[in-house]
């Protein structure tokens, strides 16, 4: 992304440069009346560098656009791990704090010995981040399909060539943004669930190339069901 926009950034300036050029040499050798062929060159030369500079600031300003629309979304996922974290933690705390209370108040050894282990106990955050995960996904998907919605076919089971290609250039983008979106996140939990004994090999090297199973939200449920709170898988 960054060469692309560096790339924009050269071609302004030498759009820019060029007019100046242009203009430079109309003020040096002004084309006189009887060459009428050259003045139509200068005003070809102006309005085709003219509409270039006019469409590479559209592109970089809809680039700038995107990308902060990226990072905002970044931001908020963020904030909603972080904010799961803080719920977790507190709860973790609450409970520390009234095995404390049992401890304090007791003093039978076995007892005893039973609550210090439930302050060793390790929550697996798996199960969340998958439903995390999820949500976020589902959420992408509803909005992306309000604003975006797939081609449609006029008579079903005989699309014409255009409708074809149109659909396969809708899904094509949909999966370059997925892999922009969730193919790390997914392909990190996949490999979790995989060192657990669970079967994800096709999915994993699906996730590992960037495509997207269409039932992939199910599959990714269905895993973090077999896991208890523990994050071991459920006999």
């Amino acid at each position: 992304m960054a060469n692309v926009d560096l790339l924009i950034s050269v071609a302004v300036w030498v759009i820019g440069l060029g007019m100046t050029a242009a203009g430079m040499e109309m003020t040096i050798r002004p084309p006189s009346q009887e060459k009428t062929h050259r003045k139509w060159v200068y005003r070809g030369v102006f309005l085709t560098l003219g509409l270039l500079f006019v469409v590479m600031n559209i592109w970089s300003k809809q680039r700038t656009t995107a990308r902060e629309q990226s990072e905002r979304a970044e931001l908020e996922r963020e904030r909603k791990i972080n904010e799961g974290n803080i719920k977790y933690m507190q709860g973790q705390l609450d409970t520390q704090n009234k095995l404390l209370a049992s401890l304090t108040a007791n003093s039978d050894p076995k007892q005893v010995a039973t609550v210090l282990a439930g302050l060793n106990i390790q929550r697996s955050t798996l199960k969340r981040e998958t439903s995390l995960l999820c949500s976020d996904m589902e959420q992408w998907f509803k909005e992306r399909e309000k604003n975006n919605p797939p081609p449609t076919i006029a008579i079903p089971g005989k699309a014409t060539q255009a409708e074809n290609e149109a659909q396969n250039a809708y899904w094509l983008k949909l999966q370059a943004e997925y892999y922009t979106k969730f193919a790390s996140r997914t392909l990190a939990l996949l490999q979790q669930y995989g060192a657990k004994g669970v079967d994800v090999r096709m999915l994993e090297q699906q996730a590992s190339v960037g495509y997207m199973p269409q039932n992939i939200v199910l599959e990714l449920r269905s895993f973090a069901n077999r896991l208890d709170d523990n994050g071991n898988l459920k006999q």
